[in-house]
C-alpha cells in the first residue's frame, strides 16, 4: 500500500496552480536534466532505486538530500541522495515503501516570491517531477504525518537510512568524520551537524521505529560504476588531463595562475564544478601534502606538484604531475622523479581481476625498497573516485571490473624541498587496465618537453 495524503496532494495542486504564473517556462535551479541523461536517465535512477529496495526488502527508506547551499560555490547534492535520484533541490528528502516499490518525493514548499527569484523546486514542477521518476511530489511538512501513518499501521517497523557519516566532493566517510571531531573539539560547536541531525531526530520522534543502516549497501552499489558513469568518467579524465595539460606556466607566475588556467578549461569544456580545491605546492609549500592557498610566486627550477581535477555530472577525478617549472629535471630531481614513476607504473601493471590490491601494493612498494626509500611507502598509493574523489570504501581484497582507482606514490625530502607524485585515475576493466586520465603526458622526456613548450610560449 502507499501511504499518500490525498488532501495533501490537493493543497500541493493548488499551490503549484498558484505559482504557474510565476514559474511558467522555468526550470529547477539546481536539478541538471542533461547531467541526469548523461548518467542513463530517469530509467537508469529507478533501476538504482530498485536495486536498493530489492536488498532491503521491507519497511521504509528514506534518504535526504542537503539542507544547506554551501557559501561562494555551486551547489552539489548529497552524494547518496543524488546516487539514487539524480534529483538536486535543498532540503528534499526521498521516502521509498521497501515491500510495494511506492516512492514520495517530499519537497520543501516554496513561500511567496522565492520560486521565482531562486527558480522552482520539484514540488512546483508536476510534470517535469513525473518525467524525472516521481509520480508523487508532497510538501515536506507531510513527511511526519506519513511517518505517523506509516509506523501506526505497521509497530516496530524498520526504517532504513544512512547512519554512517555522508562523504562529499573531496572527502571520504572517515574524512567527513574527522571534520565532525575537528568541530566537537571547539568549545562552543553547534549541536549536531546538518549531516548527522536526521537519524538522531528520526529516534527521538519515533521510538517505535527500527533504525537501520543503509550505508554499507550503498557503498557496495556505489563501488562498482554503472556503464553510464564510466562514460562520464571517461570524459571527465579527459577533460581534467586536457585542462591541466593547458595550465602548465612559467617561472615567475603565482600559483593560483595555473589553477585559474586549468579551472577555465574545465568550465569552458562543460563541468559544472571541480572536484577539489587546486593544490600547486612549490618551495617551501611543496612537502604540505594538501596546500591549498596557492598564492606564492613560483621561482626558476622549483619543483611544482599540480594536484587538480573537475567534476563533471557529478562525477570527479584526481590528477598529479610533478615537474621543474625551469622545464628541465636536476639530476637529484630527475633520479626520484623516474623512482616515483617507475612505482607507479609497477603498482598499475597488476591492477587487473585475478589480482589484488595487496598484491598491487607490493609490486609498487618494491620499487622503493630498491630505491632504499622503503620508509616512505604510506600504505596502497590511492583510494577510489567516484561520486566522490576519495570515494566509498578502501581499495584491499579481490581487484574488480568497474572499480575506478587512483594511483600515487609518494617519494619526498622535507630537507630538500622536494615531493615526487604521479597520479592517474584507473578504470579495472576485464583486461588491462584503462588510464582515464592519459591525456597528460607523465615520462619525463614529455613531461619536460610540455614545460619547455609553455616556455617558449610565453
Amino acid at each position: 500500500m502507499n501511504y499518500v495524503f490525498r488532501p495533501s496532494l490537493r493543497a500541493a495542486a493548488l499551490f503549484c496552480a498558484a505559482l504557474l504564473f510565476f514559474v511558467s517556462g522555468s526550470r529547477a535551479q539546481y536539478t541538471d536534466s542533461q547531467a541526469i541523461e548523461d548518467l542513463g536517465g530517469p530509467r537508469e535512477f529507478a533501476a538504482r532505486r530498485a536495486e536498493l529496495i530489492a536488498q532491503v526488502k521491507t519497511g521504509y527508506t528514506l534518504l535526504f538530500a542537503r539542507n544547506d547551499i554551501p557559501e561562494s560555490a555551486h551547489y552539489r547534492e548529497d552524494n547518496d541522495f543524488y546516487y539514487y535520484t539524480g534529483v538536486q533541490d535543498p532540503g528534499a528528502i526521498l521516502a521509498m515503501d521497501n515491500a510495494t516499490g511506492h516512492i514520495i518525493l517530499f519537497e520543501p514548499q516554496q513561500a511567496g516570491r522565492t520560486a521565482q527569484v531562486y527558480g522552482p523546486n520539484l514540488l512546483s514542477q508536476p510534470e517535469e517531477a513525473k518525467r524525472l521518476g516521481f509520480p508523487v511530489v508532497q510538501p515536506l511538512g507531510n513527511l511526519d504525518m506519513w511517518l505517523s501513518d506509516v509506523l501506526s499501521a505497521h509497530p516496530q517497523v524498520n526504517l532504513w537510512l544512512r547512519l554512517g557519516f555522508p562523504d562529499k566532493a573531496d572527502g571520504a566517510r572517515p574524512e567527513v568524520g574527522r571534520d565532525h571531531a575537528w568541530k566537537f573539539a571547539h568549545p562552543y560547536h553547534e549541536d549536531l551537524p546538518s549531516d548527522l541531525a536526521a537519524a538522531k531526530l528520526l529516534a527521538e520522534r519515533y521510538p517505535m521505529a527500527k533504525l537501520c543502516d543503509l550505508t554499507p549497501m550503498i557503498d557496495v552499489m556505489r563501488n562498482i560504476k554503472r556503464p553510464k558513469e564510466i562514460e562520464v568518467l571517461r570524459r571527465n579524465g579527459k577533460i581534467s588531463a586536457e585542462g591541466n595539460r593547458e595550465a602548465i606556466a612559467h617561472p615567475g607566475m603565482h600559483q593560483y595562475e595555473i589553477e585559474a588556467r586549468a579551472y577555465e578549461y574545465y568550465y569552458s569544456h562543460g563541468a559544472q564544478t571541480v572536484a577539489y580545491l587546486a593544490i600547486v605546492g612549490s618551495g617551501k609549500d611543496i612537502n604540505t601534502w594538501h596546500y591549498f592557498s596557492n598564492r606564492e610566486v613560483i621561482e626558476s627550477n622549483q619543483l611544482v606538484v599540480f594536484d587538480y581535477a573537475a567534476s563533471l555530472d557529478h562525477m570527479t577525478m584526481d590528477i598529479t604531475r610533478t615537474f621543474n617549472i625551469s622545464g628541465k629535471f636536476t639530476p637529484d630531481q630527475a633520479r626520484w622523479y623516474a623512482v616515483d614513476l617507475e612505482s607507479q607504473k609497477a603498482t598499475i601493471a597488476l591492477l587487473k581481476p585475478g589480482h589484488t590490491y595487496e598484491e598491487a601494493e607490493a609490486a609498487g612498494k618494491a620499487v622503493f625498497d630498491k630505491a632504499g626509500i622503503g620508509v616512505q611507502w604510506y600504505g596502497f598509493p590511492g583510494h577510489f573516485v567516484g561520486l566522490a574523489t576519495h570515494d566509498v570504501l578502501r581499495p584491499s581484497g579481490p581487484i574488480k571490473p568497474g572499480q575506478v582507482v587512483t594511483v600515487e606514490p609518494i617519494v619526498e625530502f622535507t630537507d630538500k624541498q622536494m615531493h615526487f607524485r604521479v597520479e592517474d585515475t584507473i578504470l579495472i576493466t576485464d583486461g588491462d587496465p584503462e588510464i582515464l586520465s592519459s591525456a597528460i603526458p607523465k615520462e619525463m622526456p614529455d613531461i619536460e618537453k610540455l614545460v619547455g613548450s609553455a616556455l617558449k610560449e610565453k
